[in-house]
């Protein structure tokens, strides 16, 4: 399982370097890690840990189709920071929102159950306000089953117009990453 999962994460971080955007001059781009955790599965709210700290809420999600695999699209927002200081906070960190869309896919064996195998999403930059006002980037998502539930971890980028998300020197800094947590519903 360990070695899927890697595999699996592998194959996360070649689409989000694939998905990549080049930087405007005078940019600053930071590498994003961590985890997400259900606060209610049934609205579609979660918590961010890691290099963004704060609420993520799944503001639209369409199912597509159920088989094989579970495929639904849709549009989230995230309300909070980047941790630049590292300690799980957003005092003195950039902080905003930022808008997203969501393309899931999962299989669950049998098709229909709620016995996951895998999830995986992508999540597009649409749009922010605050520190996150014309930043681009985009947050790939895992799901893992886990024997208390699912585990579900991003990585990805986040470019700033500007200086926006540096640190006090001048320099990009992102959090480390967290352990694994919730990409779809």
């Amino acid at each position: 399982m360990r070695i899927k999962h890697r595999r699996a994460l592998g194959a996360v971080a070649a689409v989000a370097a694939a998905v990549a955007v080049a930087a405007p001059a005078g940019a600053a781009t930071v590498p994003l890690s961590g985890t997400q955790t259900v606060v209610d599965e049934n609205a579609g709210t979660f918590k961010m840990h890691g290099s963004l700290v704060g609420d993520w809420a799944i503001t639209t999600f369409d199912v597509l189709d159920t088989a094989p695999l579970l495929h639904a699209k849709g549009t989230e927002r995230f309300s909070g920071c980047l941790d630049r200081g590292r300690d799980g906070s957003c005092k003195g960190d950039p902080s905003g929102t930022m808008r997203f869309t969501i393309d899931y896919s999962a299989l669950f064996d049998p098709a229909g159950s709620q016995n996951l195998v895998w999830g995986a999403c992508l999540h597009p930059v649409m749009g922010g306000t605050g520190a996150f006002a014309g930043a681009r980037g985009v947050l790939v998502m895992a799901d893992t089953p886990t024997a208390n539930g699912v585990s579900t971890s991003y990585i990805g980028n986040l470019t700033f117009a500007g200086d926006k998300g540096q640190s006090r020197s001048g320099r990009v800094r992102a959090s480390a990453a967290s352990a694994p947590r919730s990409c779809g519903r």
